[in-house]
């Protein structure tokens, strides 16, 4: 089973638009983290291969809300149906897990797997489910830079959790250098379509070719699944 997650983190609707309109093309399933209220999440919502979760920020920074409950509190009111959470920067502690379940949460995915045999589990302290994730753009923009499909991509029977991010796909990133360039140059200033565009790596492969060969691999597959779906697979099965 194959997982494609994706943290908003604040990306403009165009930006949004132009990933789901990937996915929806490919008919591939998706679990989208939701940092902030969007026009866009409307035609999210209505999509049928999507889990719409949430994405707090609980860093001191936080411009969701100034304490645990608050963010989640807010965040519930963009999406009220959620009950898969990732939070941001993997930022975590046993009083926030022990809180989700007060907001109606059951999935966690705020984990990055160190250990390729890490599975999904159950939090009983917390009534939680936890889904760690193996992959992310960002982690192989600073690592690897190996932007090519794994051989063993369908060969392996186990849980794959993907992790994307909508900017990293649409300015298709290869290296952290060039998102640190965008960050100083443009400082995360979305209202400038034209100067967002500016900062497109078009001279070699990144994280959105990566993705595009990815869910035309998956396209059509019953391979591809949300975080919901998958828990009720392998927990209520």
């Amino acid at each position: 089973m194959i997982l494609i997650t994706l943290d908003i983190d604040w990306a403009p609707d165009f930006i949004i638009k132009k990933v789901d309109e990937m996915l929806t093309e490919k008919n591939v399933k998706a679990t989208w983290f939701v940092t902030h209220k969007s026009a866009y999440l409307k035609a999210l919502s209505k999509n049928r291969n999507y889990e719409l979760g949430i994405h707090p920020n609980f860093m001191s920074d936080s411009t969701q809300g100034n304490s645990i409950e608050e963010i989640l509190s807010n965040l519930k009111k963009i999406v009220p149906t959620a009950k898969s959470v990732r939070t941001h920067r993997l930022f975590q502690s046993t009083q926030i897990l022990e809180t989700f379940h007060k907001y109606d949460l059951e999935n966690d995915s705020s984990l990055l797997k160190l250990n390729p045999n890490d599975v999904p589990y159950y939090l009983k302290s917390a009534k939680l489910y936890r889904f760690p994730y193996f992959w992310e753009d960002y982690k192989n923009m600073v690592e690897d830079k190996i932007w090519s499909l794994p051989e063993s991509l369908f060969e392996e029977d186990e849980l794959k959790i993907f992790n994307f991010h909508p900017l990293h796909i649409y300015l298709n990133f290869h290296n952290i250098e060039q998102y640190e360039t965008f960050k100083v140059k443009n400082g995360y200033r979305f209202s400038d379509r034209s100067a967002i565009d500016a900062f497109i790596n078009k001279n070699s492969d990144g994280v959105q070719t990566f993705f595009r060969d990815f869910i035309s691999a998956l396209a059509n597959k019953q391979t591809a699944y949300t975080i919901q779906e998958v828990k009720t697979k392998i927990f209520n099965s």
